[in-house]
């Protein structure tokens, strides 16, 4: 085993005493190719560029209720742009019915230019979005994923859509949409992406995203089959069920997917349930693999267990992260907590023995966090994390809603990166 490391951020102070807080993204917007960041809240709407280095403000677009966004080239020039879905509502409960809608934000290439609005469709209570190649590799595709279907009733059928970029991008007024899922879920939260296919072993010659999406059903993959030209769902785990009497919530809220090793599949963290307080992990059971070799079951171990819901039936917990930050070759996670203390900041979690549930864990911020961006920032080949405060009527409000960048200053520069064969005691 190699030596297990410390981990140390330096703290990086952005911006403080925001008057709202939800999204932060990692986002390269100039041709220098340092990572910078995009940052917003429902409140204000004010969707901000930070400029790296320095951190300088640039205000790209103003929305009402602005909530999940990604990026990608979607013109083909060459430059990031944003795809953000707004008019989003006060609450899930009382969404906008003529809201839910999408736009991709044109890149202009510099810092001072003007981001162009272009409309791509819409969905009820728009959350989640994801931007990628999902059916095939021709043209760009948007998955969408609202919360909920409609206002006062939380727990109606969600749909999940595909839209599909058209010729003229520049000059459509929409993109195609197509209805590829409903039904099977229920209060949409958190979804992840990826070449699952590849890593799943399913597909190991395909090329299209796929997407592992948590929800009141727990853990699904969906992806697509080419061949078939079908899409398939997966259960991966029911997720947190104990808490649903009391709360009204269940299943799984926030999923990403750890590598540990040659295991490019090793384990799914999660936060769970739906605004959840309970940390958990995905390990596949091997003696369940069947021909092809892909189709394992999945067994679920309960980390931690933050504070108690609240009067809204709400943890602590709001997002997970899987990324290598001490360089060892196996994913670490990390995971959100909007707060209040002591419920609050960030927690990094190292893996020792993923099926008996054995992580060290260490918190590595006190800020109130409603997401977090992994990227090296200050280019010295380490991973960073930066992280908003959350501050949503209705849900949660931090008292202090912060944007800040965590630089890591404990795993090995490249240059001095060698075989550790030695490790410490680990600890449950």
């Amino acid at each position: 085993m190699n030596k297990l490391l410390k981990p140390y951020f330096e703290r990086q102070l952005v911006e403080e005493k925001r008057k709202d807080g939800y999204w932060i993204e990692a986002f390269i917007a100039t041709d220098d190719f340092r990572p910078d960041i995009v940052g917003y809240g429902l409140g204000l709407g004010e969707v901000t560029l930070y400029k790296n280095p320095g951190w300088k403000k640039k205000l790209l677009a103003k929305y009402p209720g602005p909530v999940g966004m990604h990026h990608g080239d979607i013109n083909g020039n060459g430059r990031n742009d944003i795809i953000i879905c707004y008019q989003y509502g006060q609450t899930m409960v009382m969404c906008d019915p003529e809201g839910g809608k999408i736009d991709w934000l044109e890149n202009p290439g510099s810092i001072d230019g003007k981001w162009e609005r272009h409309y791509i469709g819409r969905a009820t209570a728009m959350h989640r979005l994801k931007v990628g190649h999902f059916t095939q590799n021709q043209t760009l595709e948007v998955l969408a994923l609202p919360i909920v279907c409609r206002p006062n009733d939380v727990h109606s059928v969600v749909p999940v859509k595909l839209f599909t970029q058209p010729e003229d991008i520049e000059n459509a007024t929409e993109w195609h949409e197509q209805l590829i899922d409903e039904g099977n879920y229920h209060v949409i939260h958190g979804v992840s992406i990826g070449d699952f296919n590849k890593k799943f072993n399913i597909k190991p010659d395909s090329n299209l995203d796929s997407a592992l999406i948590a929800s009141e059903e727990g853990i699904t993959w969906l992806y697509y089959d080419a061949v078939e030209k079908q899409w398939h769902r997966k259960s991966i785990g029911t997720g947190e069920t104990g808490q649903a009497s009391k709360t009204g919530f269940k299943g799984s809220g926030n999923v990403d997917l750890g590598k540990v090793g040659d295991d490019v599949c090793a384990y799914i963290a999660t936060v769970e349930p739906f605004h959840g307080n309970t940390v958990a992990v995905y390990y596949k059971d091997m003696q369940s693999q069947p021909d092809p070799g892909w189709d394992w079951k999945w067994q679920r171990v309960v980390l931690d267990v933050f504070d108690n819901p609240n009067a809204l039936g709400e943890g602590p917990g709001h997002f997970v992260i899987c990324a290598d930050f001490d360089g060892d070759g196996d994913d670490e996670f990390l995971v959100a907590l909007r707060g209040p203390m002591p419920w609050q900041g960030v927690f990094y979690y190292k893996a020792i023995d993923i099926k008996t549930g054995t992580f060290v864990k260490w918190r590595v911020s006190d800020d109130s966090a409603a997401r977090i961006a992994v990227a090296d920032f200050d280019g010295d080949g380490r991973l960073d994390f930066a992280t908003i405060g959350y501050s949503v009527g209705g849900y949660f409000e931090a008292e202090n809603p912060s944007i800040a960048v965590f630089y890591n200053r404990f795993a090995p520069l490249a240059e001095t990166l060698t075989s550790n064969v030695s490790a410490e005691s680990p600890a449950q």
